[in-house]
């Protein structure tokens, strides 16, 4: 599954998660991820106040145990998201959901 984390640090705990993100290698970032997580990328806010994640996992424990790695020093919210490709085939069947080409009309 896929999965958007987000987080924020309030001021109080900025230097403090900067020291620890910032001397972190790219090891280290696959370490703390752990081998059952890939991440798709992550993209920081301006000035350091947060960012967000797009993740794959199946493992909700390992998950979990990653963002319990951060949540003392951040404000963590994890939701499942899908791809277009998978919205798009979900969509296809519901009883108000018009194909092209139809002309509205329902089987």
């Amino acid at each position: 599954m896929l999965f958007q984390i987000s987080w924020t640090v309030d001021p109080p705990n900025r230097v403090a998660c900067w020291n620890a993100f910032g001397n972190m290698t790219p090891a280290d970032d696959l370490r703390d991820a752990g081998d059952s997580i890939k991440v798709h990328g992550r993209w920081h806010v301006l000035g350091g106040s947060g960012g967000t994640c797009i993740c794959e996992c199946n493992d909700s424990t390992t998950l979990n145990t990653w963002m319990l790695n951060w949540s003392p020093i951040c404000n963590i919210t994890v939701i499942p998201v899908v791809d277009d490709a998978t919205a798009r085939k979900s969509m296809v069947g519901k009883p108000w959901f018009n194909a092209k080409g139809d002309g509205g009309k329902k089987a």
